[in-house]
C-alpha cells in the first residue's frame, strides 16, 4: 500500500534534508551556508562525519606541523629541484615558453620551482600574474594564477623521500594506512598574492580529498553535483561548469591558516586566496 510510505517512489531530499547538520549555521556574504566546522576532533569524531558524504573544515588540522606556515618561498628555497605547473600562464601577456627553464610532463609545461621568473625578472613567488580571461565576467572568480606542484607523480624517488619525509598526519588518524596513504598523495598549491586560485572544476579521484592550508587564507565555493542524465553532461575541469551554465555553488567559506576542507568525490570547487599579512605567497597542501 503506498498510501503508507512517508514519501512517494523516487523521491530524494533536498540538500538541506540529507546534510541537516552543515546547514543553519554560518553564512558568507552571498547566503551561502559553511559546512560542517570540526576543531580538534578525536579520531571517532572525524570519522563519523568523513563517512557521512558531506564537506567537512577542521580549522585545525595543520596545528604544530613542520610545513605549517610555510611559503611558497620556504618551498623554493629548500627544494629547488622541483618543476611545478603554472596555471593559466598562457594568458599572461608577453608569455613565451622559450625564455624558460621547461619540462613538459603529460603533455603540459612544468616550470623550474627554484629559478622561474615568469617575466624574466621576478621571481615567481614574489609576481601575481592573470587567472583565465575567461573568469572576469565575475569578482568572486580568481584573478590570479595559482601553480600546482605534483609531489606524488612528478619527482624522483629520492626527492620524494626528501618532500615527503618533512609531512606530519593530524593527532587524530595516526593509524599506518592513512598516514602512508596522506604522505604518499599529497601535492603542492602555491599562490603569490590575493585573489589567487582555481576555476570551479571536479577532481577525478574516487576518494575523499583534503586541502591543507599552510599559508594565508582562503576563500572556497563548493557545489554538489547537479543532478543530470548523459544529455546534460559538461566539462568537470577547469571552468566547465560555468560556460555549461549548471554554477550555483550550495556552500561558501573562508579556510583559515591551518585549516583544512574534507571533501567527498562529486563536489565541484572553486578557490580564491586572501591577501597574506606579510604578503608573503600562499601555499596549501592537497591530499587524498
Amino acid at each position: 500500500d503506498l498510501s503508507t510510505l512517508p514519501h512517494p517512489p523516487l523521491w530524494e531530499p533536498t540538500l538541506e534534508e540529507y546534510f541537516p547538520v552543515q546547514r543553519g549555521g554560518e553564512r558568507d556574504e552571498n547566503g551561502l551556508a559553511s559546512p560542517v566546522v570540526l576543531t580538534s576532533p578525536s579520531n571517532e569524531e572525524f570519522v563519523h562525519h568523513a563517512r557521512r558524504g558531506y564537506p567537512i573544515l577542521v580549522e585545525d588540522w595543520g596545528k604544530g606541523m613542520q610545513y605549517a606556515g610555510w611559503t611558497g618561498k620556504n618551498f623554493a628555497d629548500a627544494f629547488p629541484f622541483g618543476y611545478m605547473k603554472a596555471e593559466y600562464i598562457t594568458d599572461m601577456p608577453n608569455f613565451k615558453k622559450k625564455d624558460h627553464d621547461v619540462k613538459i610532463i603529460d603533455g603540459e609545461m612544468r616550470f623550474n620551482i627554484g629559478s622561474f621568473k615568469p617575466d624574466k625578472e621576478t621571481m615567481w613567488h614574489n609576481l601575481t600574474r592573470p587567472a583565465s580571461k575567461r573568469y572576469s565576467d565575475d569578482p568572486q572568480k580568481p584573478v590570479t594564477g595559482p601553480y600546482v606542484w605534483h609531489v606524488k607523480d612528478e619527482l624522483t624517488p629520492k626527492q620524494k623521500k626528501l618532500v615527503q619525509g618533512r609531512f606530519e598526519a593530524p593527532s587524530f588518524l595516526q593509524d599506518p594506512l592513512n598516514s602512508a596513504k596522506m604522505n604518499t598523495s599529497f601535492e603542492l598549491w602555491f599562490s603569490p598574492g590575493d585573489g589567487c586560485g582555481a576555476g570551479a572544476h571536479n577532481d577525478g579521484y574516487c576518494e575523499s580529498v583534503v586541502s591543507l592550508q599552510l599559508r594565508g587564507d582562503k576563500k572556497w565555493r563548493k557545489m554538489l553535483e547537479p543532478e543530470m542524465t548523459f544529455l546534460h553532461s559538461y566539462d568537470e575541469f577547469d571552468g566547465g561548469v560555468y560556460d555549461a551554465g549548471y554554477w550555483k555553488p550550495d556552500l561558501g567559506f573562508i579556510n583559515r591558516q591551518g585549516g583544512a576542507v574534507v571533501w567527498p568525490p562529486g563536489y565541484l570547487h572553486e578557490t580564491k586566496t586572501l591577501r597574506t599579512d606579510d604578503g608573503s605567497c600562499g601555499a596549501a597542501i592537497t591530499l587524498q
